[in-house]
């Protein structure tokens, strides 16, 4: 069984409601492919703190990234939504970083 996560970006939350991404898990398309023919637990489905976020200073982002580096999850997939213009969000950037060197797998997509 695979353990994964989804983080999206918080300005997104004003017109998604996740139902795409939960889609593409469910069906095992787009970056879920992978896990076709695999047991997936959904353990978290989480936004970054927001385009002003210092994630260096900001107290609630480190409860929150802290929390989810400590769920042994096997990957965290990043929504699509975190693109614009062709180019990631730097602060989700730096938050898929901090994933990485904590040993979760960063997987670029859902749906």
């Amino acid at each position: 069984m695979k353990t994964i996560a989804i983080l999206s970006c918080l300005k997104a939350t004003a017109v998604c409601s996740g139902a795409a991404c939960f889609s593409a898990l469910n069906k095992r398309t787009q970056s879920f492919a992978p896990y076709r023919d695999e047991t997936v637990e959904i353990a978290a489905f989480f936004h970054c703190n927001g385009c002003g976020c210092n994630i260096e200073t900001d107290k609630e982002y480190a409860e929150k990234i802290n929390r989810v580096k400590n769920m042994a999850l096997d990957a965290v997939h990043i929504g699509k939504c975190t693109i614009n213009s062709g180019t990631e969000c730097s602060t989700i950037t730096k938050i898929a970083g901090e994933l990485s060197s904590a040993g979760i797998q960063v997987i670029r997509g859902t749906h």
